[in-house]
């Protein structure tokens, strides 16, 4: 369940704003002749929906349906005593309630007559919200949407870009205010992130530590009494009103790895602040190891480049989360943050 406070504020996300997100949409889905398009939301798998409404959800699962004409309709089968909360922070498109999503959505578009049902990552859509569906819609040509929605996704807009910003302020800070003196183990350190950026308003956080990077530079989720290398990194990944961003900041205890830690750190912002191309990506004159990702679908943060396989991904949106790995005078350094790359 998600922790942090959810609510809608007219003034970060208008109405105006989510509308023309809407209507990106189904002009895209008319060049793609469907009728109607549907966008599956989960607590993992919240990008989508959250986009086009403003709302995450914090525990169940639903379904967002977005008709070629009008407002779209969310689906859930959380208890009709939420709707009201769900419509105060999803302030777009009507809320309906059901056991059964998949079918009570199925009714609906059979009512209207619908001819070609788009559904955003078709491949992984649940298959029971499937069933219920294919049931009610017997003979409607069911297809994959996700081309639809990465045209419509690829336009940026001042809004996403304010929320992104404030993302990265918020994990950059948490992880800027970490003291190393107050790191006398794993748990300490990832606490104190995690306790600033709840504090500075993070809808959700999740911090990941490498806590040796002389022996693993993976970053995995612990806690506890372990103890913290010579050298470790930690990963804050923070959202704010569905908006999520990674930060990665590498720590010694050593004063001269510091300096180059420091150095490194102001490269990156200053080298990444504009816009870089995915494929020309160099830092320090070196061969880093990176991933670049972003919200293309469901998924907040799913992967669209890498120092591996460079290629230029459609429907990135504004706003890439940039992450290198590299050693810098003999000494292993970790970074991550906020990139544009040219759409």
């Amino acid at each position: 369940m998600r922790r942090g406070l959810m609510e809608w504020d007219a003034g970060e996300i208008p109405i105006a704003v989510l509308t023309e997100r809407i209507e990106r949409v189904q002009r895209a889905m008319a060049v793609a002749d469907q009728d109607a398009l549907l966008l599956y939301t989960n607590f993992v798998r919240s990008a989508a929906v959250s986009y086009l409404t403003g709302f995450s959800p914090y525990w169940a699962d639903g379904v967002l349906l977005v008709p070629l004409r009008g407002e779209p309709v969310f689906a859930t089968s959380l208890s009709t005593r939420m709707a009201s909360w769900i419509q105060s922070v999803k302030p777009i498109g009507d809320c309906v309630t059901s056991p059964a999503p998949g079918a009570i959505l199925g009714k609906r578009l059979a009512a209207s007559g619908i001819r070609r049902l788009g559904i955003l990552e078709l491949d992984h859509f649940p298959s029971g919200l499937y069933g219920d569906l294919a049931e009610a819609l017997s003979g409607v040509e069911i297809v994959d949407g996700s081309a639809s929605f990465a045209a419509a996704r690829a336009h940026g807009d001042e809004t996403e870009l304010r929320l992104l910003a404030k993302a990265d302020s918020i994990a950059r800070d948490a992880l800027d205010d970490l003291a190393l003196d107050a790191c006398t183990d794993v748990g300490h350190a990832v606490g104190a992130v995690e306790r600033h950026a709840r504090l500075h308003g993070a809808e959700e956080v999740y911090v990941a530590i490498a806590a040796d990077l002389d022996c693993d530079r993976r970053f995995v989720r612990l806690s506890g009494s372990r103890p913290l290398g010579r050298r470790f990194a930690i990963r804050a990944t923070v959202a704010y009103k569905g908006n999520w961003v990674r930060h990665v900041k590498s720590f010694s205890h050593d004063i001269t790895d510091t300096a180059i830690f420091e150095r490194a750190d102001a490269d990156f912002n200053h080298a990444f602040a504009s816009s870089v191309s995915v494929g020309e990506i160099h830092f320090a004159g070196r061969h880093a190891h990176w991933l670049a990702e972003a919200a293309i679908g469901t998924r907040p943060l799913a992967l669209v480049a890498s120092s591996e396989n460079p290629f230029e991904a459609a429907g990135h949106g504004p706003g890439v989360v940039l992450t290198l790995a590299l050693t810098l005078d003999g000494v292993p350094w970790c970074g991550a943050g906020l990139a544009r790359i040219p759409q």
